[in-house]
């Protein structure tokens, strides 16, 4: 209903591809963030590995998830 909208007033539907990546890469990208702050409040030893990794996956998937987003919303 939404792309139908969007349509008639002159915008492109986007690619379902990207749509459905973003979304993939947004849920995943925020479920390490919160891995990453749930291990930092109740974690007992620190474990540097394990930050360093949720850090690069949560920064790179919602880096990937935001380009994709912008990309389908044409800005």
């Amino acid at each position: 209903m939404l792309f139908i909208l969007l349509q008639i007033n002159g915008f492109q539907v986007p690619s379902l591809t990207i749509w459905i990546l973003a979304w993939i890469f947004l849920v995943i990208g925020l479920s390490a963030l919160t891995i990453l702050v749930v291990y930092t409040i109740y974690g007992r030893e620190i474990s540097i590995k394990l930050s360093i990794i949720s850090i690069s996956i949560s920064a790179a998937l919602l880096g990937f998830s935001f380009h994709f987003f912008l990309i389908i919303f044409g800005i």
